[in-house]
């Protein structure tokens, strides 16, 4: 039977290195037998009930598992954050289910989550690329016409989108600060896009700051959300290990987009 450390050398393999420093085994064993595997984005109480339920031994997330980010490579730095309401529940639920969480962050990023994000918006290949800041080249459109796009493609009824006051269509050039590189924290991802020459991002969570930067740089940015973003490279990560590991079973848990708009 495979253990959570092999499934982690296979991932690796794909990657061409080993995981970054965020990443790892978070609760459990590498050395832990696996038959029943649930990749999700966050191991929500939702997603670990999931798993639970369906008898999984391995719960995959793509991010932080506890309160503050990444709170666990650091755990001095918010002292009393195990007792948090959330976090202890997380730690309940998988102690109930006797799962073993694994979380795989930046190297999915580089082996589909990003490509699947583009390819959902149906941006083909890019037109320039430096690592994962890439451009896509479409045909002009308005801005109105991007939103309508996006809001296809994602099938989300609202999106939140940020207008420079003189901006002018038309957006011939589009960069994707996916996941969380639309916050504030990231937008030295942003100024790489724009240094690549983009006319608009379309993001996965954006915020204030992150918005402003943008609008005063003169990109009209339209976001989706977080988790909207990456969910489909999660799906094709899990049926990719799937065809890997025939003898185990992988499932998707897909965690909804937390938000709506009224």
């Amino acid at each position: 039977m495979e253990t959570v450390g092999g499934l982690v050398r296979y991932v690796e393999s794909l990657a061409g290195h080993a995981l970054h420093s965020d990443e790892g085994v978070l609760w459990g064993s590498p050395e832990r037998e696996v038959a029943g595997v649930t990749v999700c984005w966050m191991g929500t109480a939702d997603a670990i009930a999931y798993a639970g339920e369906h008898g999984d031994d391995l719960l995959i997330v793509h991010e932080s598992l506890y309160y503050p980010y990444d709170v666990s490579l650091d755990p001095q730095s918010s002292p009393g954050w195990e007792v948090w309401p959330v976090n202890r529940g997380r730690m309940g639920g998988l102690e109930r289910h006797g799962l073993t969480v694994l979380r795989l962050h930046g190297t999915l990023d580089e082996i589909c989550v990003f490509d699947d994000f583009a390819q959902m918006l149906e941006l083909g290949t890019a037109v320039v690329a430096e690592g994962l800041a890439k451009v896509y080249e479409i045909a002009p459109c308005t801005l109105d016409e991007l939103v309508a796009r996006v809001k296809r493609c994602t099938g989300l009824p609202a999106l939140r989108v940020a207008r420079p006051a003189h901006f002018r269509p038309p957006i011939r050039r589009v960069g994707l600060p996916w996941g969380g590189l639309g916050l504030f924290a990231n937008v030295a991802y942003q100024q790489s896009l724009i240094e690549l020459g983009c006319d608009a991002f379309v993001s996965g969570e954006s915020d204030n700051y992150g918005l402003r930067f943008a609008q005063e740089c003169g990109i009209a940015t339209v976001e989706t959300s977080h988790e909207v973003s990456e969910n489909p490279g999660l799906r094709h990560f899990a049926g990719m290990m799937a065809e890997a590991f025939p003898d185990l079973t992988f499932r998707f848990y897909e965690n909804a987009c937390v938000w709506e708009m009224k």
